[in-house]
């Protein structure tokens, strides 16, 4: 399962956080980050960076720079603000980015 398919879906209605950190819940410690991560949309992720991409560097944050990194690079932003206003990028693309940037780098581990 790919984040995506639980991203905005009526069944599990995650918003891109929650997607994110559904997809990769075994590596949180809270195994309940799902039903936390709800607050973080629209830019009310702490710092007001994209959810989908602080889900991914709360779930690897031994390279949460580096994912940072390479999201704003393929997302043209880190927060959600920048990212509808200026690059224009979409929340499936932030989402799958996220969710990709975490696979890479847990198979470095």
């Amino acid at each position: 399962m790919k984040a995506l398919d639980t991203f905005r879906h009526p069944e599990y209605k995650h918003n891109c956080a929650q997607a994110v950190a559904n997809k990769w819940k075994e590596l949180y410690e809270d195994k309940d980050i799902v039903a936390s991560y709800a607050p973080y949309i629209g830019g009310c992720a702490p710092g007001g960076l994209c959810g989908a991409l602080y889900a991914a560097k709360e779930a690897c944050k031994e390279h949460a720079d580096e994912i940072e990194k390479h999201f704003a690079e393929r997302c043209g932003a880190t927060t959600c603000r920048e990212i509808k206003t200026g690059s224009r990028t979409t929340c499936q693309t932030c989402v799958q980015t996220a969710d990709d940037l975490v696979e890479q780098y847990t198979k470095r581990q």
